[in-house]
């Protein structure tokens, strides 16, 4: 299916291509970004580049890596604006999401038949949770997707068992407390590994309970 996509699939500017789906096709864990950046365009792997290195760095410190995995993103082009003459990244629209997740994502979830999801970044989570769940009260914690999830109104089902979802701001988050908020950055860290430790018990084979849902104020990540 990935081949297919970087055959048929062209993002805009065309010399920047799609980013398939990486990692471990067997792993019971799936990571779903919002979309790739430009430096995964360049290095046809999702989360490369600074906020990768981040990434690497705590699926280490939790005790697993990339390969144990599978990743991948809601949308497969780099989505970017431009700010004082610079390409930034941003996040997908609903059109877009809508354009891309029945066509690629849906089979992608199907193939890998995942157990647990784990959602970088409060759009994708939403995606999956719907638009009141907070990262801030609800990231980390194993969540049943919802009869009015966004994602099954789309892609219409799951996988049997439905796979647990999990909410975990992005590696990017990380960054971005450690240049504004440097006295926050250890806690920010060492929350981050915590939830990963959740995932690490998931490959070990053990099976999450859901907990249940709280509003709460979500971080833009």
């Amino acid at each position: 299916m990935n081949k297919r996509m970087l055959a048929e699939v062209s993002c805009n500017p065309p010399e920047n291509p799609p980013v398939a789906g990486a990692g471990n096709p067997d792993s019971p864990v799936m990571f779903i970004g919002h979309n790739p950046s430009g430096t995964d365009t360049q290095t046809g792997r999702p989360y490369t580049g600074p906020s990768g290195e981040i990434f690497d760095e705590l699926l280490a410190q939790a005790g697993f890596s990339r390969d144990d995995v599978y990743i991948t993103n809601l949308v497969k082009c780099w989505l970017w604006k431009e700010e004082n003459g610079i390409k930034v990244n941003r996040t997908p629209t609903a059109k877009e999401i809508k354009s891309w997740v029945p066509a690629w994502l849906k089979p992608e979830i199907d193939i890998i038949q995942p157990k647990a999801i784990v959602c970088l970044g409060g759009p994708t989570a939403q995606h999956f949770l719907g638009k009141d769940f907070k990262i801030t009260l609800q990231g980390g914690k194993w969540l049943e997707v919802p009869p009015e999830s966004p994602y099954l109104k789309l892609a219409g089902s799951l996988p049997s068992p439905k796979p647990l979802i999990m909410g975990i701001p992005q590696p990017s988050y990380l960054i971005h407390i450690r240049e504004h908020s440097p006295e926050s950055y250890p806690a920010a860290r060492a929350n981050m590994v915590a939830d990963l430790l959740k995932v690490e018990a998931v490959l070990e084979g053990k099976v999450p309970n859901p907990a249940p849902s709280l509003p709460g104020v979500d971080i833009p990540f």
